[in-house]
């Protein structure tokens, strides 16, 4: 809505009123849109004009692509260690999506094994750097995208089975030797 839209009709009329609108419009409407983008630009999900805002405060830097920042600036805001692979997986769920990873915990190896999707394959680098951070020293991570593999099963019968046996005896000789 433009800025003589809310005077009165008198007023409209005035030409220091109309300058006044006409100087004020154009930014007026650049406020507007901001506000509007701003739930987007609120969130770390959503946000792209503000995220360096959110990795200065945070103690990030501004590097790599927009997936793996938001993704940077998500487990940095999450920064509950995981002392439990369920508290794991519901913040890489928040992070990344459902079903965009797996993660596994070996115990007797001291081992955690976190792998992507190959949509999410860029941000396999923000991921282990962030669960490096969060992960107790002594565990050994494995980080990896998911592939496809194909494997086939063959399926067949056996209708005879023939075993050839060999047999072969050791006899000893013995030499007539006379004494």
């Amino acid at each position: 809505m433009k800025y003589q839209d809310y005077l009165p009709d008198t007023f409209r009329q005035t030409a220091e009123y109309t300058a006044l609108g006409a100087a004020v419009d154009e930014p007026v409407a650049e406020w507007e849109n901001e506000v509007a983008a701003l739930p987007q630009e609120y969130f770390p999900t959503t946000a792209e004009s503000r995220l360096g805002r959110w990795e200065k405060v945070l103690g990030l830097t501004s590097t790599g692509t927009l997936e793996q920042r938001r993704f940077a600036v998500i487990s940095r805001l999450a920064g509950v260690r995981p002392y439990t692979i369920v508290q794991l997986r519901r913040q890489l769920t928040a992070a990344m999506g459902k079903g965009q990873f797996t993660a596994e915990v070996f115990p007797d190896e001291f081992l955690l094994r976190v792998e992507v999707a190959p949509e999410s394959a860029d941000l396999l680098d923000a991921m282990g750097r962030e669960l490096r951070r969060m992960i107790p020293a002594n565990i050994v991570l494995e980080t990896a995208v998911w592939t496809e593999q194909t494997s086939e099963v063959w399926a067949g019968a056996v209708l005879a089975v023939s075993d050839r046996v060999s047999l072969t005896a050791d006899v000893p000789v013995m030499d007539n030797v006379n004494d």
